[in-house]
Formats: structure tokens, C-alpha cells, sequence
């Protein structure tokens, strides 16, 4: 059977922001700022046990809204299927996975399987090859700096650049799905975050 629409957005919702399957399992309205178009995941959802502020791009914030009509009396992004007071299934998103994967196998046989978290390796590798800053792939995987002082400092330090990053992501993917190259939207966004003024740095101080 197929998936609902909103748990294939769900996926892609994950795959766009690069967090973790409990991040956003558990994620609720209240840690969504659309007005200033980011996700503040608190430190006692966090492996690492510090707050994550995620830039949304716009195919996260038209995912986020698509949400909100359908799931605004809850209070999670996308509640479970048959109680609003509970969040999806940890086994949910997997499942979509799973038969995603099925039906590529009919054409791909050796394709291999996956689960959620690889949509983080595909996140990390992706922007990896596109030759962003990886402190700033680190940071936005919420990976902990190995130094403990730059920890304490940069919990959320290259907001901006990591905006910019994030969107060329989301426009990386969209470009991929057409069957279109992405080597120009990436030049342009990594010109943009390079060229990133001290007066554009007050979120991050």
C-alpha cells in the first residue's frame, strides 16, 4: 500500500534538515519559529544535550505548513495516525523507506537497503561533495566540536552561512529530481555564505 502523502514529505522533511529520526519524531509546534523561518530542537532532545537551531529553508517551511493545516490541533508536527496526542511511530518512517525501496528493487534488483538514518550520511555526504565548510555541515548535523572550549562557544555559531547551505540543499535536491545539474546553484551559494558581512553575524554571537 502506499504511503500517505504527508509521511513522503515527512522523509523529506528529514533528508532537508539532516536530523536525526527522534529530532523530529518528537518535534513540536513550539519549537517552530515560521516568522523567522527556524527549528530550536531543546537541549533535552539532543544527544548531545545542548539546543539545535535548525535554519528551515523554503521546501522545509512548505512542508512545515502543509503540516500545520492538517495536524495544527496537535501539538506535534505530524502526530500518529490515530491519536493526535501521540507522535508518529518510531518504526513509521522506516516503513515508508522500506517500500520505497521495494519498488525501486523491481527495476534495480541489487539496490541496497536503507533506513532513516542514512538520510543523514546522504545530507553529510552530499554537501561534503559540494565542498561546503564542514564546520558547518558538523554544526548542522549537531555534531559536538572535538574541542570542548569551541563547543561551549559555537553552539550555534554560522547561522547565516548555514541558512544559505541549507537552502542550496533543499535546491539541490529539487534540481537532482529534474534530472538537472546543481553546479551552478552551488557556486552561488557558497559565493554568498563566503561573502557573509560582520553586520550579518548577530545570530551568531
Amino acid at each position: 500500500m502506499a504511503a500517505a502523502p504527508t509521511l513522503r514529505s515527512a522523509v523529506k522533511f528529514v533528508l532537508l534538515t539532516g536530523v536525526r529520526k527522534s529530532e523530529f519524531i518528537d518535534a513540536t509546534w513550539k519549537e517552530i519559529d515560521f516568522a523567522a523561518a527556524r527549528w530550536t530542537i531543546p537541549a533535552e532532545r539532543m544527544k548531545a544535550g545542548k539546543a539545535h537551531v535548525v535554519p528551515l529553508s523554503d521546501q522545509a517551511l512548505d512542508i512545515l505548513t502543509a503540516f500545520r493545516t492538517m495536524f495544527g490541533v496537535s501539538r506535534y508536527l505530524h502526530p500518529g495516525r490515530y491519536d493526535g496526542d501521540t507522535p508518529i511511530s518510531n518504526a513509521t518512517l522506516n516503513r515508508v523507506i522500506d517500500a520505497a525501496v521495494e519498488r525501486i528493487r523491481k527495476d534495480d534488483p541489487d539496490f541496497e537497503s536503507l533506513g532513516v538514518h542514512d538520510l543523514r550520511r546522504t545530507f553529510s555526504t552530499g554537501l561534503n561533495r559540494a565542498k561546503f565548510d564542514d564546520r558547518w555541515i558538523e554544526m548542522s548535523m549537531a555534531h559536538a566540536p572535538r574541542n570542548r572550549i569551541a563547543a561551549v562557544y559555537n553552539v550555534n555559531r554560522y547561522l547565516a552561512e548555514r541558512k544559505i547551505m541549507l537552502q542550496c540543499w533543499a535546491d539541490m535536491l529539487d534540481a537532482w529530481m529534474k534530472g538537472e545539474s546543481a553546479k551552478e546553484l552551488i557556486a552561488n551559494a557558497r559565493q554568498r555564505a563566503a561573502e557573509i558581512h560582520d553586520d550579518e553575524l548577530d545570530d551568531d554571537l
